[in-house]
């Protein structure tokens, strides 16, 4: 593949899928704004409660990841029938697991969230959040399978259109059922969660219909097909386990960040929220080369895909600087929009010199390690992610931030020298050529 159709393939990618994470974060501002519009306490409780939802319901992108990794390889290889056949065992998979996790987190919200020592000014809330958002599991889990599909076949533009269309409605509905507007009830956080809720369900019924429309994969398997099976979680599980690893470590980081103050609490979750618009640059890049490494992997050129990564790498990198550099600079006036508590604001400016380090081993590691998962190359991330996650990120929180009485900043400092170390280490990996022996593929 020429230079020229490379980057034109790149971009055709990349755009879709960084408007439609664009849009996400975008509209996540506006429901944040809203809850705190209507009781501040409101956004510590879901800042809360997603962090706890995140700990198990990444366990969908077993399948998730192990459908578009498995179909983009098969797609590489020219063996279309055999990529048409992945997606219907995804569904299935994702399926049932959502709907274990509906049950685990409706059941044992309020276990989950002592866990990790909610303070009881938002207990209830983030209680009730969680329980309603539980009922969208099973519909999310299945979303994820067709999204990826959808990517992996280079069509991610369709279900960037639904995303964008979910997510409008996700803040129509949180504006109507939040204040109670006309003749909806007035229902707080629990009009958070159900607006997410009537969202998610529109997303699943768009996607299942396009894809009958466009891809004509069976969403429904005739049968089971271990083999199918096997190749998704082969691929899916370490991913999905590096993942809950971080999620684990993240809630044990959260036990720490619920010692600090309601001001530390709330100041985390500005800054996240704020980061997560550097984060999509670096997301939006690592999913478009995800899916082209994966067509290399499948096609044995792998030169091309090593070249492509690196330089996919050297874009980000060069993008997250700029970003970063301009919030250091206005940081006070970016987050006086958001929150009008200076001391807020005097907590969120002492961090941003840490966005640096931060962001710039998150884009490493976006970009690189999801090249390395696209090649089959998935245990070696799963095994630095559990070292350096388990001893560096949680272990570093609770040392930097309780322990040598930190507070925030220590906290950031743990998470930053987690993501700078798997950054260093995974670029290592990538030039050591290792990751080229493991493709599903085999001739």
């Amino acid at each position: 593949m020429e230079k020229k159709a490379v980057f034109k393939k790149m971009l055709s990618y990349f755009i879709p899928i960084f408007l439609e994470l664009l849009l996400i974060n975008l509209l996540t501002s506006i429901d944040t704004i809203m809850l705190r519009d209507y009781d501040e306490l409101c956004v510590n409780a879901v800042g809360t409660a997603n962090q706890t939802l995140n700990l198990l319901v990444v366990l969908i992108i077993i399948s998730a990841n192990g459908v578009a990794i498995t179909v983009g390889q098969f797609l590489g290889a020219k063996k279309d029938v055999e990529a048409k056949n992945v997606l219907a065992q995804g569904v299935l998979f994702n399926l049932v697991l959502g709907i274990i996790l509906f049950l685990m987190f409706y059941f044992l919200a309020g276990p989950l969230l002592k866990m990790i020592n909610t303070k009881e000014s938002f207990f209830e809330y983030a209680k009730q959040y969680i329980k309603i958002y539980s009922f969208a599991l099973p519909f999310q889990a299945v979303t994820q399978v067709i999204g990826a599909n959808f990517r992996a076949y280079g069509k991610p533009f369709y279900m960037t259109i639904v995303s964008i269309i979910s997510n409008v409605i996700n803040v129509i509905f949180n504006y109507l059922l939040i204040f109670g507007i006309g003749f909806f009830p007035e229902m707080g956080i629990k009009g958070a969660a159900l607006a997410t809720v009537i969202s998610l369900v529109f997303k699943t019924f768009a996607g299942v219909i396009l894809n009958m429309i466009l891809i004509k994969a069976p969403i429904i398997p005739r049968k089971i097909d271990f083999k199918v099976l096997g190749a998704i979680v082969k691929i899916g599980a370490p991913s999905a386990l590096e993942n809950t690893m971080y999620n684990i470590c993240a809630f044990v980081l959260m036990g720490a960040v619920n010692k600090l103050t309601d001001a530390d609490i709330g100041s985390r979750i500005f800054i996240n929220l704020v980061c997560s618009y550097i984060m999509m640059f670096s997301s939006a890049l690592a999913n478009a080369n995800s899916i082209l490494v994966a067509r290399y992997v499948g096609a044995k050129e792998y030169e091309n895909a090593k070249r492509l990564t690196i330089k996919t790498t050297l874009v980000g990198l060069a993008i997250i600087v700029v970003l970063v550099g301009i919030i250091n600079i206005f940081g006070r006036q970016i987050f006086y929009l958001l929150t009008k508590d200076n001391e807020y604001v005097g907590i969120i400016v002492k961090i941003l010199p840490l966005i640096f380090v931060l962001e710039i081993g998150r884009c490493i590691n976006l970009i690189v390690i999801g090249a390395q998962k696209s090649a089959g190359d998935v245990l070696f991330p799963l095994i630095l992610g559990i070292i350096s996650m388990s001893l560096v990120l949680a272990g570093g929180s609770w040392a930097f931030g309780i322990g040598f009485k930190w507070g925030l900043i220590g906290i950031f400092l743990a998470q930053a020298l987690d993501e700078l170390l798997r950054g260093i280490i995974s670029l290592i990996r990538w030039f050591s050529n290792k990751w080229m022996n493991h493709s599903l593929i085999k001739d």
